[in-house]
């Protein structure tokens, strides 16, 4: 897939309007460049008449004999500055004379020279660095190629500008030098002016024919051509024809084998049967993880092996890169990606068929794959499919079929924190919808598991309560007061719709406090009678009311109605056995 991001950048290449253009010669003759980056108006005047090629004739044999004179003056002088400095008068008039040389060969055969002929590479010192360079040079060489004109128009047009400079301060010295020359009398003081103001000549009249050279070339490079719909028409056909068709070929090849390799795998994987032992099974994922990734691998050496039959060096390239770029990328990550390998075989510290806890929720693993799977019962849509690396920080553990998988479970009566009474709605992976009188409320499930909820229809639920009597009935309250009050709340609650789940009923002297004597009542319900948790719970008040009055009770000034501490929870058992 990632050759099919590569075809809009080699369309954009076509149908760029500089690749259309005339194309450029493979070098040019070196022209000298300063640091100086005055702007000033380009000349667009490219004069070529006979005139000019006579006058650079006359300046290159002018030149010419110059330089034969400093030959024979180095030949005379013995003094070691003396030749230096003429050596190095030398070397300055070679180069003007070589300028002027490809000037008039530019000029006569439109900004061609045969220096571009007899140009040689540099040869780089063997080592490994330098082999990779050739390695990927074809793909630099066409990409260089492709940008090779308008960075030349680029390069010409900074050059334009320094050589226009060096011009107008070369006629801003001539003049001040002609101006000085006219007024100085001193023969020796003229002489020294007129050889520096020879020198300024000589220095316009290099820029200058290198200005003109310059314009000849920008005039060739940005004419542009008289054939653009033939040279794109055929630039198109030549792409798809070449590199078009090796990129279809390539991909094609990548999809042929990838597919059909895959599909042998999963021929493969239907082979064993599920019913093998964890031994197998954890092979079988063995050798099912090895060969998707000789699926990868195999595909892209048959692309590249199209690639490389068919000569197409670019493409080849790029590919070469991006695997390098991938095996670079793998090296950094392959710790993590060693534990998600562990992982897929069924070796880490998740593992199929184990629970985990995901976001505050149990899970069961019900498999590992490059996306596994995490089922939970009690939810509804309690399916989740998570990428394998969100489980290589887990960790997993057998289960026993007795656990529970969430709180609560639809049309169950729970009581949150706070004494919220309600029934639940909904419950799904990220919320929890509960009626509360008459009223849906919906609680995220970090909030819902936040409020310790209590269910009441699950497992069925006690409500206890502590009543105070005066001290005046210390000496009855054992004998008398417990087993008349048992007898009167089982004949009252005998008369109750919500007998049938009563399971068991407790009447105990508690504690005798400083100014009470308290009396456990603890009534004990099946979940089927959570929906009548409230009307109980007033009953119970009422009744324990009620019996005070017929019998003439005298209640505690301090009565309070409270529920069982979680301390006297142990109590609850004495419920089913009352001795």
């Amino acid at each position: 897939m990632t050759f099919l991001k590569l075809v809009p950048f080699f369309f954009f290449v076509l149908l760029s309007p500089d690749i259309c253009a005339q194309p450029v010669p493979a070098a040019k003759p070196a022209i000298a460049t300063t640091t100086t980056t005055t702007t000033t108006k380009q000349s667009t005047e490219s004069p070529s008449s006979e005139e000019s090629l006579h006058e650079l004739l006359v300046t290159i044999k002018e030149t010419e004999k110059e330089r034969a004179a400093l030959s024979e003056q180095l030949k005379r002088t013995s003094d070691p500055a003396g030749v230096q400095q003429i050596q190095e008068q030398l070397e300055s008039l070679n180069q003007r004379l070589l300028d002027l040389k490809n000037s008039f060969e530019e000029m006569v055969t439109g900004g061609l020279s045969l220096a571009t002929l007899t140009r040689k590479s540099e040869e780089a010192p063997f080592d490994w660095q330098k082999e990779l360079e050739k390695i990927v040079r074809p793909l630099l060489d066409e990409l260089k190629q492709l940008t090779e004109q308008p960075r030349k128009i680029e390069q010409l047009k900074s050059e334009q500008m320094v050589q226009e400079d060096r011009l107008q301060l070369a006629d801003t010295a001539i003049a001040k030098l002609e101006k000085a020359l006219s007024q100085t009398t001193v023969s020796s003081v003229k002489r020294a002016l007129k050889e520096l103001l020879n020198q300024w000549q000589e220095q316009r009249e290099n820029a200058e024919n290198r200005l003109q050279r310059i314009n000849t070339q920008l005039q060739r490079l940005s004419t542009p051509s008289d054939e653009l719909g033939e040279e794109f028409v055929a630039r198109l056909q030549k792409f798809a024809s070449g590199r078009g068709l090796n990129l279809v070929l390539a991909l094609s090849g990548f999809v042929l084998i990838y597919v059909a390799l895959m599909g042998l795998g999963r021929i493969i994987s239907r082979l064993p049967s599920r019913k093998h032992e964890p031994g197998t099974r954890r092979l079988a994922r063995a050798v099912a993880l090895l060969l998707r990734a000789l699926t990868v691998i195999l595909a892209s050496l048959i692309a590249m092996l199209i690639l490389y039959v068919r000569g197409d060096w670019l493409l080849l390239g790029l590919m070469i890169l991006l695997m390098i770029g991938l095996t670079w990328g793998l090296q950094k990550s392959l710790p993590r990606y060693i534990r998600e390998i562990r992982l897929l075989l069924n070796m880490g510290g998740v593992r199929e068929g184990e629970r985990i806890l995901y976001n505050g929720i149990p899970w069961r693993i019900a498999s590992l794959n490059l996306f596994s799977t995490l089922y939970n019962p009690l939810l509804h849509g309690g399916l989740l499919r998570l990428p394998i690396d969100r489980l290589v920080d887990l960790q997993s553990r057998p289960y026993s079929p007795e656990e529970s998988w969430f709180p609560s479970q639809e049309s169950d009566i729970v009581i949150l924190e706070g004494d919220i009474y309600g029934k639940v709605l909904l419950q799904t992976p990220e919320i929890v919808q509960i009626q509360i009188i008459g009223a849906t409320t919906t609680f995220s499930i970090a909030d819902y598991l936040g409020k310790n909820p209590r269910n009441l229809s699950r497992d069925g639920f006690a409500i206890p309560i502590i009543f105070k009597l005066d001290y005046q009935h210390q000496e009855v309250i054992l004998t008398d007061i417990v087993p008349t009050l048992r007898a009167y709340l089982e004949e009252q609650l005998a008369q109750q719709s919500f007998h049938p789940h009563l399971t068991g009923l407790l009447v105990e002297f508690n504690e005798a406090t400083n100014s009470s004597l308290n009396l456990l009542i603890v009534g004990v319900f099946t979940g089927a009678g959570a929906e009548d948790y409230w009307s109980i719970h007033r009953f119970l008040h009422r009744t324990i009311l009620s019996a005070c009055n017929h019998y003439n009770w005298v209640i505690s000034f301090d009565q309070l109605t409270v529920h069982l501490p979680p301390t006297q929870q142990s109590l609850l058992p004495l419920v089913n056995n009352p001795t």
